[in-house]
């Protein structure tokens, strides 16, 4: 939940940064821009006003040229006198000045606001015709260039818009993440509710049948003809209270916390002790027990956790064959696992039953509490490994344990 809200919350605002970074490089480039425009086609447009000047030393040329970028412009004399003007009421008049010296030597540029209220872009610059010299001052539209400007503010508004649009679909996912997480904790917890209740009544009806059998037997030994009867019914109490004491045992190791500190051990020496204990409840079976030891595989563990993984194992190995057969338990290391492989030529499993096998409380036998392959392959996992099973019905089981090799 936490990698997946941060993920939510990560590339918006990677992305935000990112587009308000471009856009406000934009719209601060704008202007520039802008003024750029303008600089260039005023030149563009003094330099050609020059080459008609040069070519109709009487400026009446000029009358004919107009752009859609031009405001006005005029051509003065060095007297200040207006030869020409694209108000033609102007030409022959003196041209206003403002201030000792309305013309520079060399280029300038500045905005300016007309008597109509409209803000244009004045260049005045020199123009030579022939032996003449003329100041050029070129006022232009600016609706155009600034047309940049406001395509960038909008640039600037849209972004704004879908980033503001973004974060909305952002807090309504994450809004639903939470929610599906939320139905998600309490849907695992009714199942967990509805596993303890069903565990209730497993342990209830496998705890009933041994009390009751404990109360009968008890019973009867008060009634027993001797003493020797009455050691029989004796015998079988103290059967039922070790199936009660094996039941409660497999409950706590199920539901027991693994905070122990794992350690380095030998796993092929946890192998060939399990092995030698199994061996004397498989002779009576007449299941015979096969394995080669090998070279020290060293693994981290809790040594107890795992001696009880391998003996559950071995154990349904062995219950797998009742009339007798070859156990076979091998050991083998790769690059970075030790793996084991316990076989069987019993009764196989089922493929429908393959699915549920370490499903807790699940099992096929009449007596049992299914908690047997569910702790082999919690106790698995809990040392980072894996525990898988192949089966074929009438052909045998091999149950697969992989656990990491210490570093």
């Amino acid at each position: 939940m936490g990698k997946t809200t941060g993920l939510l919350i990560g590339i918006p605002c990677c992305f935000t940064l990112l587009v308000a970074w471009f856009a406000w490089s934009a719209f601060q480039a704008a202007p520039l821009l802008a003024v750029e425009n303008l600089r260039g086609a005023g030149l563009s447009i003094s330099a050609a006003i020059e080459q008609l000047a040069v070519a109709d030393a009487s400026l009446r040329s000029l009358a004919r040229y107009s752009t859609p970028d031009i405001a006005y412009y005029a051509l003065i004399d060095r007297r200040g006198i207006i030869r020409f003007h694209t108000n033609p009421a102007l030409i022959g008049h003196r041209f206003a000045v403002d201030g000792p010296k309305p013309f520079p030597d060399g280029i300038s540029e500045q905005r300016e606001r007309l008597g109509t209220g409209e803000e244009v872009y004045l260049l005045r610059t020199k123009v030579h015709a022939g032996h003449d010299e003329y100041h050029l001052v070129l006022a232009l539209h600016t609706y155009r260039a600034d047309q940049v400007i406001r395509r960038a503010k909008t640039g600037v508004t849209v972004v704004c818009a879908l980033t503001a649009a973004l974060w909305g679909l952002t807090a309504v996912v994450l809004f639903l993440v939470r929610r599906e997480e939320r139905h998600r904790r309490e849907m695992q917890r009714r199942e967990e509710l509805a596993r303890l209740g069903e565990m209730g009544a497993i342990m209830a009806h496998e705890i009933r049948n041994p009390l009751a059998s404990i109360k009968g037997f008890a019973q009867l030994v008060e009634s027993a003809d001797g003493l020797e009867q009455a050691r029989i019914y004796a015998d079988r109490i103290v059967m039922q209270s070790q199936r009660m004491e094996a039941l409660v045992d497999d409950l706590l190791a199920f539901v027991r916390q693994d905070r122990e500190e794992r350690q380095v051990t030998d796993l092929e020496t946890h192998v060939r002790n399990c092995v030698a204990m199994i061996r004397m409840e498989a002779e009576p079976a007449l299941v015979e027990v096969v394995y080669a030891p090998g070279a020290a595989l060293e693994v981290l563990a809790v040594a107890d956790r795992i001696d009880q993984l391998l003996l559950n194992l071995l154990k349904n190995g062995v219950q797998a064959m009742p009339d007798g057969g070859i156990l076979r338990v091998e050991l083998e290391k790769t690059a970075s696992r030790a793996i084991i492989r316990v076989s069987d030529r019993g009764i196989g499993i089922p493929p429908e039953d393959l699915p549920h096998i370490f499903e807790p409380f699940w099992t096929n036998k009449a007596r049992g509490t299914g908690l047997g392959l569910a702790l082999c392959r919690k106790v698995a996992q809990e040392h980072g490994g894996s525990l898988s099973v192949e089966s074929l019905a009438g052909y045998g089981t091999t149950f697969t344990l992989a656990l990491p090799l210490a570093a």
